[in-house]
């Protein structure tokens, strides 16, 4: 495992301002921003077509040392080729928690899977968990999900930027169309998409094999949804706590959701990892 860092070495004394390390494993790479100081540490992880720099407006609020990871294929971080799934994911969080020492992590939608993905694997390694919008816990994404991310995966290779936010808007319900910040979304969800060449999810891919492997989790955990999404099902979130020892639920209606309410979200966060 190697490091490269523009200043200290992240196993040292930790500086309060962002910087930008290099996280080498097996002969790839993850970028990692490390913000803040102090404990506990935060692995912090994204969502699929997002980047560490999208989550951090999410994380900046939480206590500690942040560690928002790039995955392989996003960022400065090494290509994944040949598309991904949430255990080859989970191997990328690992090599940066121990690098960092995390003890707490937040993920979100498929950031979320990986980090089940991990705590299954390791259920001693987090103390506390934020799991933003879980896509799935131990079967594969609906059929019907799956035809939602096609079509925008197509709208976003077809450069049509009216065609990409009308199929980004198929993920939500009717009732969320006129929501504050609806329009801004979209348009915020379509420059993201158009901005990088996100891996796909390989056939057949879940977080887990079997849920219940998390039963041997001790971490606290928070698991958020929100109603009206079509990709990120409420149901999910009662799975995943359900699986969980020490898990509570959070679900934003879709009158106030949490895209739309993120200091409302960031509230919730900072008091559940504080």
């Amino acid at each position: 495992m190697s490091v490269q860092a523009a200043g200290p070495r992240a196993g040292a004394a930790r500086a309060s301002a962002a910087r930008t390390v290099t996280v080498g494993v097996g002969g790839a790479s993850n970028e990692v921003i490390v913000v803040g100081d102090g404990e506990p540490v935060v692995l912090v992880a994204h969502a699929w077509g997002a980047s560490a720099r999208v989550m951090l407006p999410t994380a900046l609020g939480l206590p500690g040392t942040k560690v928002v990871v790039n995955f392989r294929g996003y960022g400065g971080s090494s290509p994944r080729p040949n598309g991904w799934t949430y255990p080859e994911l989970a191997d990328e969080l690992a090599a940066v928690a121990a690098e960092f020492g995390a003890t707490a992590a937040v993920g979100q939608s498929m950031g979320a899977g990986a980090l089940l993905a991990l705590a299954a694997r390791e259920p001693g390694l987090f103390t506390t968990l934020a799991l933003l919008l879980p896509p799935a816990l131990d079967e594969p994404i609906p059929p019907d999900v799956l035809e939602i991310f096609r079509r925008i995966h197509l709208a976003r290779h077809g450069g049509d930027e009216d065609e990409l936010r009308a199929e980004i808007a198929t993920s939500m319900t009717s009732q969320l169309h006129g929501v504050r910040g609806f329009d801004v979304y979209l348009r915020a969800y379509a420059l993201m998409l158009t901005a990088c060449s996100p891996p796909t999810e390989l056939p057949g891919n879940a977080p887990l094999a079997d849920r219940a492997a998390l039963a041997r989790v001790g971490a606290r955990a928070l698991v958020v949804g929100q109603d009206g999404d079509l990709i990120h099902r409420t149901e999910v979130v009662g799975e995943v706590a359900a699986a969980l020892p020490h898990a509570r639920t959070h679900v934003f209606p879709a009158t106030a959701p949490m895209w739309s309410d993120r200091r409302a979200l960031r509230a919730l966060l900072t008091a559940h990892f504080g």
